[in-house]
């Protein structure tokens, strides 16, 4: 009893925060247009908007019931609220749960990755801000750097790639058709693989979901 309310009252949370969020980014625009004597162009907005919006739909659908699992909803609210889940909030959570011992989708495992992403958050934002203020001239010729930049253009698979390992070690035989059929799209696509990732996304996720239920239809019989 006490598992399901924790639950709802994370749900009910989430959703509200998640709600109040999306009004306050949506409103910024409508106020500083009445602030500034700005007139809003709803059609131009639109015309720009709804293909971005397309493209961010699937991929946080598909990040919603790809991360989900593995850090628990609560975290997932708070990562999807305050940004940069892949590469920041689901490694914190995950390390997090190694390290406690507590396995994801447990109510302690959620409830520890609850306070990593949280904070994750705020060492991020603390991290940010004094770097904007004291680092940002002294970091702009590092990285800007063409010796040194393709590092920083890389530490996405250098974080994934840890995070998705062990994951697929832990069993091999359910990772091995949806890791093997992303690489043979990114291999057979080249560069358009990058820009129709997000849809191949969701492709991988149902082909895989339509082999492993015939093979257990198989299975079990």
């Amino acid at each position: 009893m006490k598992e399901r309310s924790f639950s709802g009252k994370v749900h009910l949370l989430g959703r509200l925060t998640v709600v109040l969020i999306l009004a306050c980014f949506i409103g910024l625009a409508f106020v500083l247009g009445a602030v500034y004597h700005v007139s809003f162009d709803i059609p131009a907005a639109l015309q720009n908007g709804i293909p971005i919006l397309l493209t961010f739909t699937i991929a946080g659908v598909c990040e919603n019931l790809a991360y989900a699992p593995m850090i628990g909803c609560g975290a997932l609210y708070m990562a999807c609220v305050t940004g940069n889940l892949s590469n920041m909030k689901t490694p914190a959570a995950i390390n997090a749960m190694e390290v406690s011992g507590h396995a994801p989708g447990t109510p302690k495992g959620d409830v520890i990755s609850i306070i990593a992403v949280a904070s994750s958050t705020f060492v991020t934002t603390l991290i940010v801000f004094c770097g904007m203020l004291f680092l940002a001239p002294l970091m702009t010729p590092l990285l800007t750097n063409p010796v040194v930049a393709p590092a920083f253009d890389n530490m996405f698979p250098a974080l994934v790639g840890p995070m998705v390992i062990p994951v697929v070690l832990k069993n091999i035989k359910v990772a091995a058709l949806p890791v093997a059929l992303a690489i043979v799209f990114a291999v057979a696509l080249g560069s358009v693989y990058s820009s129709i990732q997000s849809i191949l996304m969701v492709v991988v996720i149902l082909l895989s979901l339509g082999v492993y239920r015939v093979a257990y239809k198989k299975k079990g019989k």
